[in-house]
This record gives structure tokens, C-alpha cells and sequence, in this order.
């Protein structure tokens, strides 16, 4: 998509709008079809490629708005006879991860793009499925494949590089989706995931946020978290996180005026499965 529309008034954005006034779009952007929320993927080029800015979203089905093919570097992969496996995430087992990384070329068009690419298969886990030592990133993706996939009467175990469990218990009592925060969630450990749909600094923090920023949930990091995550996960610029799908193991806490924040100690409590268009 080159155009979306606002949230808030159903006013038409243009890429160029977009990237000359985020400050008054970022959070309000939908789909003008199917009004599921959107983000900004900028313009970029490498070697090899010269792609324009353009609007990306998860359409609902039908949608013929979408004109490129944005996916998951898992998007084929799959489990099989897990979905009822009790899980454990052993944390100090987890390695850096890396993320695709571009040139902006500040690459504006009017006409929609055309192309599309093919999916690769991409299996994770053993041949029979997960193994039973998962990572954040295996439980996010099948989060994101099966939102339901959590009720399934499974339990976790989260275990800290000391050996003590973080989270244990029940899936379906600690996973929280970023959309359906309550202050009831607030004051325990929980398993946060969602997609994040725009992100931006304030006073040296990143702010990963699921929508409006000044009202919708975010993640915040403290300057030292956001130097850890552009090192761990080998990010040029934070925003090619941009529209990933993201999990978290940490705490909520609300401001006054009703906003979700969401806070971690280690990068090694989160994960991205990071949506970007195939070349």
C-alpha cells in the first residue's frame, strides 16, 4: 500500500506525508479496506534492490488492498503433534539473533507495486515436531500461527541463566495478548506478545508500540536495553522492527491516564519474528 488512512479521522496519508509528519501519524495509520492497523516501511536499497516506501498491514482475508507480499522467515515452518507438549524456555540458551539490515533511499512512488515473491519452507524443531526445550521465538511463532494455541492445557517453565524458574505454570494463565491488558495483569510476571505497529525514542528509551503511542500498550527500553538490543539482535536501526510480531517476559505497570507499559531487565527476555518484504 502507498495510501493508508487515520484512525482517528479517516483522513488519506501518502508515504511522503507519512515520513514528513511522523510524529502526527505514528499509531493512527490503518488500512483504508479492511482497518487493520498499519506501519511504515521505508525505502531502502541494496546491491541488488531498489524498493520504494510503502505501508504495510495484516490484511483480514479478502483484503485487495495489500499489493506486496510481506512475510515471516518462519512463514512455512511447522510442528507437528506438539501443539499439546509441555513447554520449557531455558533463557541462558539463548543466542543472538540477526535481522535484515538496508540502506534508506528515500524512494517515494504513486503507483502500487506489483511484484510478489515465493515462500521458502522452513522447518524449526526436530523431525517430530518441537523439541521440549523451546525458545521464545518457537513459542511466538506459534503463537502467532494459532492465537488459541496457548489453551491447549500445556504448561511453562521459564528458567533463568541461575536455574530458577521466572514463570511456571500454566501457558494459558501467564500468556497476555498485547491487545487484552487489564490492571489485572499488573504485579506478576507475564508473557506478553503482539505485534508492534510503530516505535520511537523519548529521552534516550525505545518505545515499541502496538498502536497509539500515548494511549495503546508499549514496550519501553531504557537506553541501555536499546544499545543491548541493536548489538544482540545485530540491528543497524531500530526500525527495521517495524511491524514484527514481538514476545516478552516482564512486568506491566500503568500510567495515570490508564496506559499499559511494559518493562524487562535482559533483550534476552524478548524475541521479534520480524515481518519484511522477500527480495
Amino acid at each position: 500500500m502507498i495510501i493508508v488512512e487515520t484512525i482517528s479521522g479517516g483522513v488519506n496519508c501518502t508515504t511522503e506525508e507519512y515520513e514528513g509528519d511522523v510524529d502526527t501519524y505514528r499509531g493512527d495509520i490503518q488500512c483504508i479496506k479492511c482497518k487493520k492497523k498499519a506501519w511504515f516501511v521505508r525505502s531502502y536499497k541494496t546491491e541488488k534492490i531498489d524498493r520504494m516506501a510503502c505501508f504495510g498491514a495484516k490484511h483480514k482475508d479478502g483484503c485487495n488492498a495489500s499489493t506486496i507480499l510481506f512475510s515471516s522467515d518462519d512463514e512455512q515452518s511447522h510442528e507437528e503433534n506438539a501443539q499439546s507438549e509441555d513447554i520449557r524456555v531455558d533463557l541462558d540458551k539463548i543466542g543472538s539473533q540477526s535481522i535484515y539490515i538496508s540502506e534508506p533511499n528515500n524512494k517515494h512512488g504513486d503507483e502500487e507495486s506489483d511484484w510478489t515473491a515465493s515462500k521458502k519452507d522452513k522447518a524449526i524443531g526436530n523431525a517430530s515436531g518441537f523439541p521440549l526445550n523451546k525458545s521464545l521465538r518457537q513459542l511466538l511463532t506459534n503463537l502467532c500461527k494459532n492465537p488459541e494455541y496457548g489453551d491447549k492445557g500445556q504448561t511453562i517453565n521459564i528458567v533463568a541463566d541461575s536455574g530458577v524458574s521466572m514463570i511456571k505454570g500454566l501457558l494459558s494463565d501467564h500468556i497476555v495478548p498485547l491487545n487484552n491488558i487489564k490492571r489485572e495483569h499488573a504485579g506478576s510476571r507475564k508473557i506478553f506478545w503482539g505485534t508492534i505497529n510503530n516505535l520511537n525514542l523519548k529521552d534516550g528509551s525505545l518505545w515499541l508500540n502496538y498502536g497509539n503511542y500515548n494511549t495503546e500498550p508499549s514496550i519501553i527500553l531504557d537506553q541501555e536495553l536499546r544499545f543491548d538490543l541493536l548489538r544482540n539482535f545485530k540491528l543497524k536501526d531500530v526500525s527495521e522492527l517495524d511491524g514484527s510480531d514481538v514476545i516478552i517476559v516482564g512486568n506491566v505497570g500503568f500510567s495515570p491516564r490508564g496506559k499499559a507499559t511494559i518493562k524487562t531487565g535482559f533483550t534476552k527476555y524478548m524475541s521479534f519474528r520480524r515481518r519484511k518484504r522477500e527480495d
